[in-house]
């Protein structure tokens, strides 16, 4: 059974993916859905992971109700296929299983509620799709904030060498197999004369430069790279699949032309520039400790003469 069931669309529409096998379940969660008297939804029905799968990427959903015990995926397993794909998806599971630790461990795995198909009726289905939805926004706040910082709202220390790392691993991969050599650019960037700016024109204008500098900067990269806050004026930036030295060198040239131009902030126009330290990877370091650590003893030597960048592996030889 994997054809699709479309139930009444009304203004402020729900739109709600059931991956259930059991006709006769499918038939009850539809009664349950016209029992709550609540019109706002659209039900759209599958009867496999596989199936759930290939819809998501083509649909966007409000939630997903899912049966753990299907033809082609068991147990939690499901669970943790959904939120592999789609992260940001709430998720209630719904079986015939009154299992109080197994609803432990669906929430664990990444699912927002547990509910037995013999216990809901269909105002508490409603209620429970509100509320998952609302918990899983509350869960992605939460996240954000662990993640990013509060000023400009970029990745932070955290969240940038997770990436590092992530990307580090990603070249291994790509190196040991046919693909070509892949390097990573990391640049440490840090603000010239940031505390004259602070100290004669305060300190929030000097956190609107930051933010400033952050949009620009952002809006300079690429969608595959990362530009995060270290803390101060400092950020920090990844560029993936960097061919050589040559292709950093084009790629920090084109962050130092962010600063080309005066930023505006409060209708005051400041000119500010930047030294910046890069490291390649993997010749610089393997890893986040030792490619900052590069990039921050070039970025201290570029700041000898500020508005200048210095790539480590030139230095390498005079440290």
């Amino acid at each position: 059974m994997n054809s699709h069931i479309i139930v009444e669309k009304t203004p402020e529409l729900r739109n709600i993916l059931l991956v259930e096998d059991n006709p006769g379940d499918v038939r009850l969660l539809l009664e349950l859905l016209r029992e709550s008297g609540n019109k706002n939804h659209s039900l759209v029905h599958v009867d496999r992971i596989t199936l759930a799968l290939e819809t998501l990427q083509k649909t966007n959903f409000d939630i997903l109700l899912l049966d753990l015990s299907l033809p082609d995926s068991t147990g939690l397993a499901s669970v943790r296929q959904i939120c592999g794909a789609v992260p940001h998806l709430p998720i209630i599971v719904l079986t015939g299983l009154d299992d109080n630790q197994l609803a432990i461990e669906a929430v664990q795995t990444g699912a927002q509620d547990y509910l037995v198909k013999g216990q809901i009726n269909g105002p508490l289905l409603i209620r429970a799709m509100s509320h998952a939805i609302q918990r899983k926004k509350m869960e992605e706040h939460l996240l954000f904030l662990a993640t990013h910082d509060s000023l400009t709202n970029l990745p932070n220390r955290a969240l940038f060498e997770d990436r590092l790392n992530h990307a580090a691993d990603q070249a291994r991969r790509n190196r040991r197999g046919t693909s070509p050599k892949v390097n990573i650019a990391v640049m440490l960037l840090d603000l010239d004369h940031f505390k004259v700016i602070n100290d004669t024109m305060g300190h929030p204008k000097g956190d609107r430069l930051l933010q400033a500098v952050a949009v620009r900067l952002q809006s300079t990269i690429r969608q595959s790279d990362t530009v995060a806050r270290m803390g101060g004026d400092e950020f920090m930036l990844i560029f993936e699949n960097v061919t050589g030295f040559e292709d950093a060198k084009i790629l920090v040239t084109k962050i130092q032309d962010v600063f080309s131009q005066p930023f505006e902030v409060e209708g005051t126009l400041i000119h500010t520039t930047a030294s910046i330290g890069v490291s390649l990877y993997p010749d610089d370091g393997g890893d986040f400790k030792s490619l900052l650590q590069t990039a921050d003893i070039a970025m201290y030597h570029a700041k000898k003469t500020r508005n200048h960048y210095s790539f480590y592996h030139l230095l390498r030889d005079c440290l």
